[in-house]
């Protein structure tokens, strides 16, 4: 921590204090600066105001605001779509074109309700026969907080673990990265996934849909309108053409700056509410797993970045890889977690920001710990956690397999 800004560990004095990157220019170096310590406040704010009233801290006027402005696009997407079949069944040469740019603009503007097959490419589908334990600890953890039970459980190869609902039957699926699973001790794994249920509990992803429009269109627009880089004299132009060149690009390039700042804006205002969806569903996993667990596993975020290097291809001759790599993350994390508070802290600072989606860890711990404290409505035992590990080896061999090529 020694090329970090001092802080009080007691009162978080100066802890908002951020150092941009010495290689930025001046004007991203300020912009980095307000945006952290702004990032700062909001966090903050945001679990200050959890911590009162859950109720009245679930966001409604921005969720709403972005709702509207997606309706809207949505009604200037259906007029632009009738717009460009009444061009295109003119039949006429000319009207075929703008009818064809209409259609193509509604196109990319479309909205995505994702697909199944996209999603569940490169991951493994993870069937009840060759997990029965893991199924049950899902349906345990999803009987006990109420929350529904995914329809598709599937693993990947990554840090991470998500909840999705695609396709148009909304296709409830489940993702847990093998890594994430075996860094993590039994009631780790029940915090986790009652997280990630609480996510399909709320709806958010539903919530995630009638918002895309207004998340997606700005900046599509803006990407759209971006002019090429390189000036008239770069591409050898000369006389009107390189003056109708020049303002073409100070024109769309205005344009296109002015929507990606709309852009930035509706982002920042999704990220309040994502953040608090955050929280709300780490309420599930403090319910599920109780509240020690649960905090403990939110403390091993900003543990993360140290120990993936002990995931490593070379795995002893003899060894299955799922084995020896849980047991040196197993003595790692217990020994970083004897010592995480400065971690822990500093993840505030380090992950402040407008547009993050998630609140730092330090803060959704500091959030668990002002909540009234739980017992886990879900243990895992002795016997059903080695039977857990035992059906991860085999796609942690796999994981292997891939990484060794």
């Amino acid at each position: 921590m020694a090329d970090t800004d001092p802080w009080c560990a007691a009162c978080e004095w100066n802890l908002e204090s951020f150092a941009p990157a010495e290689n930025a220019g001046w004007v991203w170096r300020l912009i980095d600066r307000w945006d952290s310590r702004a990032g700062f406040r909001v966090d903050r704010r945001i679990v200050e105001a959890y911590l009162r009233n859950p109720e009245a801290a679930v966001p409604r006027a921005g969720y709403l605001f972005l709702v509207l402005i997606s309706a809207v696009l949505m009604l200037l997407l259906a007029a632009v779509v009738v717009a460009g079949l009444r061009f295109l069944l003119q039949g006429e040469r000319l009207p075929i074109i703008p009818g064809a740019l209409l259609l193509g603009g509604a196109w990319l503007l479309r909205p995505r309700l994702g697909r199944l097959k996209k999603l569940l490419r490169g991951v493994h589908v993870v069937p009840v026969t060759r997990a029965p334990v893991l199924h049950n600890l899902v349906e345990r953890i999803a009987r006990e907080t109420g929350a529904p039970l995914p329809d598709v459980l599937a693993l990947d190869y990554s840090w991470n673990a998500y909840a999705a609902v695609v396709g148009i039957r909304r296709t409830k699926v489940l993702v847990l990265g093998i890594p994430l699973l075996l860094v993590m001790g039994p009631q780790h794994l029940v915090a986790l996934i009652g997280h990630e249920l609480g996510h399909l509990r709320h709806k958010d992803n539903g919530r995630r849909l009638l918002t895309q429009p207004a998340l997606t269109a700005f900046g599509t627009f803006s990407e759209l309108l971006r002019p090429p880089r390189g000036n008239a004299v770069d591409l050898r132009l000369a006389g009107s053409t390189a003056f109708l060149f020049t303002a073409w690009q100070a024109v769309t390039g205005v344009v296109s700056l002015l929507l990606f700042a709309v852009h930035l804006g509706v982002h920042v205002l999704d990220s309040r509410g994502s953040r608090r969806a955050e929280l709300r569903a780490d309420a599930m996993s403090v319910q599920a797993a109780g509240s020690t667990a649960a905090m403990e596993m939110v403390d091993l975020s900003p543990l993360l970045p140290e120990l993936r290097g002990y995931v490593r291809g070379h795995v002893p001759e003899g060894r299955q890889a799922g084995d020896h790599w849980r047991s040196m993350l197993t003595l790692a994390r217990d020994r970083e977690l004897r010592s995480v508070a400065v971690q822990r802290q500093l993840s505030i600072r380090l992950g402040a920001s407008l547009l993050a989606s998630h609140p730092a860890p330090g803060r959704r711990r500091q959030w668990m710990a002002g909540l009234p404290y739980a017992l886990p409505a879900v243990v895992v035992s002795a016997g059903d956690a080695a039977a857990i590990e035992a059906e991860l080896n085999p796609y942690a061999a796999a994981m292997h397999r891939w990484m060794v090529g």
